[in-house]
């Protein structure tokens, strides 16, 4: 096996260590964070001032970050993405009031930055645009099957145990990993590290002809979407169950991991603008079968309308990746995936603040579903994502 080969052998086993432990720790809490704080007693509007708090916390993080990776080894940023993960679930056990929401929010986005850049910078150096579908789907599938484990039995044990089995199962994973990752001798990307920071000048004025600031605000939105006020979906059509929801979620995610089977090895054999466009209508057809979800319905209405959410989403993600991927690839990676990052993560605090300051009591499953149907109008931004055969950024 030639140099390159090694490294690249290296880098793959690193990042899927990284993202093993990681994945199974965000299944035992990180996952149930926005349902826990609902059954904990925060409005919608709370829950959204903590989701801004954490899009701002990952921008002054990564502005930290971008420097920081200059100079300190990548075993030392892994161990700090355990640590500071650990240091989120400690924070758990402080009282529950708008300080708890302020604290943990801002660390929330801490380990989120970390955590996220770390795995970008790793898997871009892994792929080509030849295999990157196929790559994607793969790695996807071995986060699922982790994360699923961790979502299994971290429902099982804050309904029934409580929340300090949860930390203490925490903390005996999280020490020997630390041990682990001081032993890796993988290192990012040269020219990862021999990059210029970017300044916040830069940051802001950033364009390209792909449309790509525009479409990574709009992704910011729809990560705030699908990673906290679906989850509080799914909670309530599981009457509040951690454990419940748990299951139900393992369910979707043997459906999401079966389609990425399915399709992972012909995407990038498939014409690339056509797969994405139709991709993107079938994303937002599912935020509309989202705003007609309801535990008013029939259990078998409840599921054909999550499988087809589910596969909607799956071809979604997946062929967005593979497209996100492979402009990073042929561009400066190190530019467009922060790029990516911020603007990703400063429009999902936007939008979250804008849910603070809009949201009030009311009905929440009504207020879900308005919200959801809007959403799906703003999906179609997703097409302006234009892919050229030569994309110079």
């Amino acid at each position: 096996m030639d140099l390159p080969s090694r490294k690249m052998a290296l880098t793959t086993r690193s990042l899927y260590s990284f993202l093993g432990v990681h994945s199974f720790l965000i299944g035992l809490l990180p996952f149930y964070i926005p349902v826990y704080l609902y059954k904990t007693g925060f409005s919608l509007g709370q829950i959204c001032f903590f989701v801004a708090v954490t899009g701002l916390g990952f921008c002054i993080s990564l502005y930290l970050w971008d420097r920081i990776s200059k100079r300190v080894p990548l075993r030392y940023l892994m161990v700090f993405s355990l640590l500071s993960e650990l240091v989120l679930f400690s924070l758990f056990f402080m009282e529950k009031n708008m300080n708890f929401i302020l604290i943990s929010g801002i660390f929330n986005g801490v380990f989120n930055c970390s955590f996220w850049m770390i795995q970008r910078l790793l898997f871009v150096d892994t792929v080509t645009p030849q295999n990157s579908g196929k790559k994607f789907g793969n790695f996807q599938i071995f986060v699922l099957l982790l994360l699923k484990a961790g979502i299994f039995i971290g429902g099982v044990m804050l309904e029934n145990s409580g929340y300090l089995s949860v930390y203490i199962l925490c903390v005996f994973i999280v020490t020997p990993a630390v041990f682990f990752f001081l032993q890796r001798g993988i290192e990012l990307d040269a020219g990862v590290v021999s990059a210029s920071p970017l300044s916040l000048k830069f940051v802001t004025g950033y364009k390209d002809r792909f449309n790509s600031r525009v479409v990574f605000a709009v992704d910011g939105i729809f990560l705030y979407l699908e990673s906290y006020f679906w989850m509080i979906s799914l909670f309530l059509v599981v009457r509040q169950s951690y454990w419940k929801l748990g299951l139900l979620v393992m369910f979707l995610m043997v459906l999401f991991g079966a389609i990425f089977v399915i399709i992972k090895n012909s995407i990038d054999r498939l014409p690339a603008d056509k797969m994405y466009a139709i991709a993107v209508c079938l994303y937002s057809l599912s935020w509309i079968l989202r705003g007609v979800l309801s535990d008013r319905l029939s259990t078998i209405s409840i599921l054909l309308l999550l499988f087809a959410i589910t596969f909607c989403t799956s071809i979604f993600r997946l062929s967005f990746n593979k497209r996100f991927f492979d402009m990073a690839k042929s561009a400066t990676a190190h530019e467009y995936i922060y790029i990516k990052s911020y603007f990703s993560q400063f429009f999902l605090a936007v939008s979250a603040l804008s849910g603070f300051l809009l949201l009030r009591s009311g009905d929440v499953v009504q207020w879900l579903s308005k919200v959801y149907m809007t959403a799906a109008f703003i999906a179609l931004i997703y097409l302006f994502y234009i892919q050229e055969k030569k994309h110079n950024c």
